[in-house]
C-alpha cells in the first residue's frame, strides 16, 4: 500500500495520553479502491484518502511507534510504502521498519461528525497565512491555556486552539494545499477544513468556550 508523506503529520492528532476508545492510535483502512488514514483526540480529528489497489484491510498503529518509524525509514519523493501482512512494514528512502498493529475494540463514529451539514457559511483560508497567524499567537503566549484565536469564516467568528489551528494548517500543506474550504454553523460548533485532489484532507475542530 502506498502512503502519503502527509501520513507523518497525522499522529500529533491523536490523543497523547491512554484513555477512551485507544484514540493514541493511528487508524489505516483500505478497501481494494482507496485508503485511508484517520487520527482524533476527541476534539479534533483528521482524515487523509488517497487511492490504493490492494486487498482490504484495517490497521491501529500506536502514534509514538508510527512517529518514530516514519522518520526512521526517512519519506521518499512518492511518500511511503506499507507492506501489510499481520504487522505493518514501512519503506522509505532508507531500510524498512516494521511495528506491530494494535488490538482495538472501540472507535469513534468518525463518519457521523466528519462532514458538514448543508447550509453552513463557507469560505476558502490561504494555508500559510492561517498557520503563520496560529504560530504567531503560540509564540506570543506560549504558557496561556488556552491558546486562543479567532476564526473568521463569513460572519461567524469562531475561537479555536492556536495549537489545532496550526497541525491542520500544517498538514494541509503537507498534502500540498495553498488553500482550504472552511464551513462553521455558529461559535459554539464544529468548523469543517477540507480540500480533495490527489489527498483527500478532511479535519474537523472543535471550538473553544467563549465568554
Amino acid at each position: 500500500m502506498n502512503l502519503p508523506k502527509a501520513i507523518a503529520a497525522l499522529p500529533k492528532w491523536a490523543d497523547t495520553a491512554a484513555g477512551r476508545y485507544h484514540l493514541t492510535c493511528v487508524r489505516i483502512k483500505a478497501d481494494g479502491r482507496q485508503a485511508f488514514a484517520e487520527a482524533t483526540d476527541g476534539r479534533r480529528l483528521c482524515r487523509l484518502t488517497w487511492a490504493s489497489e490492494g486487498p482490504e484491510c484495517e490497521y491501529y498503529l500506536d502514534r509514538k511507534v508510527l512517529s518514530k518509524a516514519l522518520k526512521s525509514v526517512g519519506v521518499s519523493d512518492g511518500g511511503y510504502f506499507a507492506g501489510l501482512n499481520g504487522e505493518v512494514t514501512l519503506y522509505g528512502r532508507n531500510t524498512g521498519q516494521t511495528i506491530p498493529k494494535e488490538e482495538v475494540e472501540r472507535w469513534p463514529k468518525i463518519e457521523e461528525v466528519l462532514y458538514p451539514p448543508s447550509g453552513q457559511e463557507q469560505d476558502i483560508i490561504a494555508t500559510a497565512a492561517l498557520r503563520d497567524r496560529a504560530r504567531a499567537v503560540i509564540k506570543a503566549d506560549p504558557k496561556a491555556k488556552p491558546l486562543a484565536m479567532d476564526l473568521e469564516v463569513g460572519p461567524v467568528t469562531v475561537r479555536l486552539d492556536a495549537k489545532y489551528v496550526r497541525d491542520m494548517a500544517e498538514t494541509a500543506i503537507q498534502c500540498g494545499y495553498d488553500e482550504v474550504r472552511v464551513q462553521a454553523k455558529d461559535p459554539q460548533s464544529a468548523v469543517y477544513f477540507w480540500n480533495h485532489t490527489a489527498t483527500h484532507f478532511e479535519s474537523v475542530i472543535m471550538p473553544l468556550a467563549q465568554d
